[in-house]
């Protein structure tokens, strides 16, 4: 690639026309993750939620949690994984930017 003579180093020029520009038209550097995100990823809320394929209703289900409360199904399993995290949220009354590792195991009913 030619590198153009009016660019700074350590600066990119923007291609997408909503990003901010400062006055030279250039991208201004992507800002550091803060100490809090890492401290959220580091103090994540981590859950094993186990799941069964009930054959008879043709859908998944949480078989054991250790969310009180937490019962939930879905026709597949990756629509079973997408409902988890709002109702963990919802159930443990945290906020919605909560950072949680949820482990799926499946078990045989």
């Amino acid at each position: 690639m030619f590198a153009s003579s009016d660019s700074k180093a350590g600066k990119a020029r923007a291609d997408d026309p909503d990003r901010p520009l400062d006055s030279d038209g250039t991208a201004p550097p992507a800002p550091a993750p803060s100490p809090l995100e890492h401290e959220d990823r580091a103090m994540a809320r981590q859950f094993t939620v186990r799941c069964a394929w009930d054959e008879a209703a043709g859908v998944f289900f949480v078989h054991d949690s250790p969310v009180p409360g937490l019962a939930t199904e879905a026709p597949t399993m990756p629509a079973l994984l997408c409902k988890l995290p709002g109702m963990i949220r919802e159930l443990l009354d945290l906020d919605d930017s909560a950072y949680l590792d949820i482990y799926v195991e499946r078990v045989k009913r």
